[in-house]
């Protein structure tokens, strides 16, 4: 095959048939354009809690900037309520773990032990991130507009992911 700008850009099969065109591509898009059930779910958790955790970090360091304006047991209270969010995001980023079996075993079992178990997985980064956004005050005006844009663009992230989640389970069924 000759390597020609042309057939470098086309995709080609690797079971020998002929290379589809962009233009066929973008044929086979609805007639309304943009297909929302064309996304790859875990790409998109991976994306969504890896900037959770760039949040979370921002929101531990805005923290510790402000810790002599803290008391010892708020800036103990504020760390902790950030590093369990931080933790639990980074464990479930790190095994690529999706919230769909866990939200179906949560409605699935009876078992009370059980369902708090499913549930604190599915909600905690929902739960912490409104957490941190209505309970930590910071004194500084710029450290406390950097702080309470990480909170918002984490917790937004969260609901939005937590709603895919849902959107997946519910609607498509997977």
């Amino acid at each position: 095959m000759p390597t020609t700008p042309a057939s470098l850009l086309s995709p080609v099969p690797k079971n020998g048939s002929s290379p589809v065109s962009c233009r066929a591509m973008r044929m086979s898009l609805p007639a309304g354009g943009l297909s929302f059930d064309s996304y790859d779910l875990p790409y998109v958790v991976g994306m969504t809690r890896g900037i959770q955790l760039l949040c979370c970090i921002v929101e531990l360091l805005m923290i510790y900037s402000e810790s002599g304006s803290l008391s010892m047991a708020w800036f103990l209270l504020y760390s902790i309520l950030c590093a369990y969010n931080l933790f639990h995001l980074s464990k479930r980023w790190y095994y690529n773990i999706d919230g769909r079996y866990d939200l179906k075993q949560f409605v699935r079992e009876s078992e009370p032990t059980v369902r708090v178990q499913y549930g604190s997985a599915i909600f905690t980064p929902t739960l912490m991130g409104a957490l941190i956004f209505c309970i930590i005050e910071l004194q500084n005006g710029f450290i406390h507009s950097i702080f309470k844009l990480a909170a918002i663009v984490q917790l937004l992230l969260a609901i939005g992911q937590l709603a895919l989640e849902f959107y997946e389970v519910y609607v498509k069924g997977n």
